[in-house]
């Protein structure tokens, strides 16, 4: 009788087997669909990005090259302008005020310590 029970387990054990097997292979195929499915979806999204980012990117260059010229002509004009005040008259002017500005206060500095010398009481 052992032989007859030892055989009802085996047939016991292969059926199992094959019904996992099933089961596993019928599971990895809806897994293998699912992300047949899912790589779809990410190319649709992924070519709807890029109709979409494509214009977008183009006005963006489009800016940066306005913006760009506008920097340029304006440090032209900056650098024009720094060489007409160097050039200006208004330059010596300012050499003039600050040189002025330091006499008149040595002036004023030495009258007032001229009054207070002469102002004191013996």
């Amino acid at each position: 009788m052992e032989i007859g029970q030892l055989y009802q387990g085996l047939t016991f054990l292969a059926y199992a087997t094959g019904i996992i097997v099933i089961l596993v292979g019928l599971m990895l195929v809806k897994v293998l669909f699912d992300l047949s499915k899912l790589t779809a979806n990410i190319n649709e999204t992924a070519n709807i990005i890029k109709d979409e980012l494509t214009p977008t990117l183009k006005n963006v260059n489009k800016s940066v090259e306005i913006i760009s010229g506008i920097i340029i002509k304006a440090d032209n004009s900056v650098s024009k302008v720094k060489e007409f005040i160097a050039n200006s008259p208004l330059r010596i002017l300012s050499k003039l005020s600050t040189v002025s500005g330091t006499i008149a206060k040595g002036f004023f500095g030495g009258l007032c310590a001229g009054l207070k010398m002469f102002g004191k009481k013996k």
